[in-house]
Formats: C-alpha cells, sequence, structure tokens
C-alpha cells in the first residue's frame, strides 16, 4: 500500500470546540471530540441514578463549531427546555433535561486536539483530521488485549480496519476469523458460535468447532454485533468472561484465548435501551470504540484514496485523470455508499481511463446499478452493461488470482467487506479453488 509520506506535516492537529458538562450533584466532566455516554448504566461515562433516565441516554462530544448533544434512543427524551432534541449542537451554556435530572453544558473556546502524523493505517489511508485520529488511537489498542467495536456506516471499511488491528497485533499469523451476526440463521446460531458435538442435531452429523475456538490465540470478528440473537449474548458474555467454551450437546469446557473485534451499523444505545441488546456484553466488547466517518465527512482524502484504489487495480498512472473526473462529474455527490462505492468508481474509471469518453459512458451505469431498471432498453445501455460486466468479471477473476483465492485477502486488496467480495465471485462464476 502506498506511503504518502510527503503528507505527513500537512496537519497534525483539529481545533474544536470542546468544554465540561457538570452535574447537580457537584461532578464535573470534560468533553473533547470523544463521545462522553451518559444513563444510568454503570458502564457510562456520566452515571445517573434517576429511574426516568435510560441506561444509555444520550452522549456529548466536541464538535468544530461546539458541543453535539445527540439522544441515543432514550425513553423519556433529551430536553433543551421545553423542546425535545435528537441531535443538537450546543453554542453557549445550556441546560439539558434527562428525565428528573439537569446537566450543565459549558462549551469553551477552541481547543486543540493532538492527531498525530500518521497518515495511513494498513491498508487504510487518509490525511483528514478525523481519520489522523483514527489511525492513531488503532497504532496505540493494536497491540494490547483490549476489545474493540467498529462503528461506522455501510462501506465506511470497518472489516478492513478489524484485520489491520489483528496484523498489527502480537496475534498476527494466528485465525482470524469472521462471523458475519447478520447472516447466522437463528436455528444454527448458537452452534456456529460455540460449536456442537456429533448427534446434538439432526443435522450435526460430525463434531465441530464453533468460530470462538477456531480463533484461538487469535482474533474473532463479529461483524453486525448488533443482530446477534438476544438469547446468544449472555453465553457470549460469559465465554468471554470465563475464556471458555462449552459446545452444543458437550458436558466439558474448553479454554479459548480469543481477541474480540466487532461491527455495527446499528445504534447500539437505541438497541440497549429498547431491550434488544445486552449492555453488559456491550462494555465488555466496547473496551475501545472506534467510529468511521462516513466518506462526505472527510473528502479531503479523496486525492488519497483514489491514488491507492489505482495502486491496487495495476493502473497507477490513472489517478491523476479518475480525480479529475470525480472531481469534475461528482462534485456534489455525497458518496452514500462511502469508501466501498468509491472503490468500485474508481477502479471502472482507471480501467477505463486510456479510451476517450469511456469513463463518462460505462460510469453512468455504474452509478445507477441499484436502479437498473430505470435503464432503457436500447442498444446503448446494452453496451454499458456488458461494459461493466466485463470490466468486474476481470477485476474479480484478477484479484482472486493475485490473492491465491483468499477471500479475507481479496477483501483487503479491493477495501471491499468479506461479503461483498463473496457475492461477485458468486456472480461471475470466480473458482477460488482453481485459482494459484
Amino acid at each position: 500500500m502506498s506511503n504518502h509520506g510527503s503528507t505527513r506535516a500537512r496537519v497534525l492537529h483539529w481545533f474544536v470546540r470542546g468544554g465540561v458538562a457538570k452535574t447537580a450533584d457537584g461532578r464535573s466532566f470534560p468533553i473533547d471530540v470523544d463521545p462522553v455516554v451518559v444513563g444510568r448504566d454503570s458502564g457510562v461515562n456520566i452515571a445517573i441514578e434517576d429511574p426516568e433516565v435510560s441506561a444509555i441516554h444520550c452522549e456529548l462530544r466536541a464538535m468544530d463549531h461546539g458541543i453535539l448533544v445527540r439522544d441515543l434512543g432514550s425513553t423519556n427524551g433529551t430536553f433543551i427546555g421545553p423542546m425535545r432534541v435528537h441531535e443538537v449542537v450546543i453554542t453557549s451554556p445550556t441546560d439539558i433535561s434527562l428525565g428528573s435530572t439537569r446537566i450543565n453544558v459549558e462549551p469553551s473556546t477552541k481547543q486543540r486536539v493532538d492527531v498525530g502524523f500518521a497518515d495511513h493505517f494498513g491498508p487504510l489511508v487518509g490525511t483528514s483530521p478525523k481519520m489522523r485520529r483514527v489511525f492513531g488511537i488503532l497504532e496505540k489498542v493494536a497491540a494490547t488485549p483490549l476489545s474493540v467495536i467498529i462503528l461506522g456506516e455501510a462501506g465506511t471499511g470497518k472489516e478492513v480496519v478489524a484485520k489491520a488491528v489483528h496484523d498489527h497485533s502480537p496475534r498476527k499469523g494466528k485465525p482470524f476469523i469472521v462471523l458475519d451476526c447478520a447472516s447466522i440463521p437463528p436455528t444454527l446460531a448458537e452452534s456456529l458460535l460455540f460449536g456442537h458435538e456429533k448427534g446434538s442435531s439432526p443435522s450435526a452429523t460430525e463434531r465441530r468447532k464453533g468460530a470462538l475456538a477456531e480463533a484461538h490465540e487469535g482474533t474473532l470478528f463479529l461483524d453486525e454485533l448488533g443482530e446477534l440473537p438476544l438469547d446468544l449474548q449472555p453465553k457470549l458474555l460469559r465465554a468471554l468472561s470465563e475464556k471458555q467454551v462449552k459446545r452444543v450437546g458437550g458436558s466439558t469446557f474448553e479454554p479459548i484465548d480469543v481477541r474480540v473485534l466487532a461491527a455495527t451499523r446499528r445504534d447500539l444505545g437505541a438497541e440497549m435501551n429498547a431491550g434488544r441488546f445486552r449492555s453488559d456484553l456491550y462494555f465488555r466488547i466496547a473496551q475501545v470504540r472506534i467510529e468511521l466517518p462516513a466518506l462526505r465527512e472527510r473528502l479531503a482524502d479523496l486525492p488519497f484514496l483514489v491514488e491507492d484504489i489505482c495502486k491496487r487495480v495495476d493502473r497507477p498512472k490513472q489517478a491523476p485523470a479518475v480525480l479529475a473526473w470525480i472531481e469534475q462529474r461528482l462534485a456534489s455527490h455525497d458518496w452514500p455508499g462511502n469508501v466501498r462505492e468509491l472503490v468500485n468508481v474508481a477502479s471502472v474509471a482507471a480501467t477505463l481511463a486510456d479510451t476517450p469518453g469511456a469513463i463518462d459512458d460505462v460510469l453512468t451505469l455504474a452509478r445507477e446499478q441499484g436502479d437498473a431498471g430505470s435503464e432503457p432498453a436500447t442498444a446503448f445501455g446494452e453496451a454499458k452493461r456488458t461494459a461493466i460486466a466485463s470490466f468486474e468479471r476481470e477485476y474479480f477473476a484478477m484479484l482472486a488470482k493475485r490473492a491465491k483465492g483468499n477471500v479475507s485477502e481479496m477483501a483487503r486488496q479491493s477495501g471491499m467487506e468479506r461479503h461483498h467480495v463473496r457475492a461477485y465471485l458468486r456472480k461471475y462464476g470466480v473458482d477460488r479453488g482453481s485459482v494459484g
């Protein structure tokens, strides 16, 4: 991956308006860019003993222009005066009300947050303050045994972050096991997580390890943690706390040594308040929180991302042309698919950059793949569809060969999540077993 060494000193600090939160009982809590969570649960930053306050009620954090107050799906709401607020930025001293409790939030003048020098971490690149801060945190926590939860919209690269943390940890070279909680059939969930003994169910024809045992001495990445069935959550918490698992149908425990990383798109605060996710499991896993910004919040990183993507598809010299096309044609685009969408667009553009007009012709379709039915049934439209399919088939065949069929490596090189890589392999019949 590229090392943008020339940009290392470009952005070293982030100037935000922090402040302080003061409770009625005289406690004071500093507010900076890391979220300060307020609620009744003992695991939050500001614990409130008020039955009208939800376990995970709201959060406070420093922003460029003031202090963000965000309700986390509380039952009784967060109020400023008579107004119930979901998300608001406070720019002057203000009382917020949670149940019968008031907290005074006082913004300060702008303060400097050191975001470090790093402009990359593993395959991740960026020079924006938000990404530099993420890289700084990742550098510090990767070598520790701490559990990490990675938050962010779809396409921001949560699995890429998890793999990079594993690769920079003492567990590198040991198993990196991915369990996608969103795709687990409810009837198989316990077996997939803990394993099973032969004969424990009609489908259990042999003794098998679960994801926790497979990750022994390595890392278990729980993708879409918020989708984990509620009845499994206390069992997972017990296994992590006691460092041992018992297979379904078994009578003995086996020790495990596993570091857990997790990711979710869900608002777990709201899920906990609704009783769909256990707060004790959340705080056990969320020893460190990493929040990945959406691409629209880090558009300054586009040149570095495009350069990196063009190198991945072996078209490094096309980066200036691709960036120029994106800046000209997609200036107002808000990138709802985030970095994953940029990877798709820039990969196609880099491949077609040698053919005049081809980027405009083909990428019109690439950006509208989710609305393919609106494309007129014309020879031109069919030609575009054929070009896109040809590119995708060639790209994933080449990727499979380069990664020797390893889906995790393919995901790393492409900047995509594993299940999206697998979907493309199935779509074009790319046989991972036949590549060498």
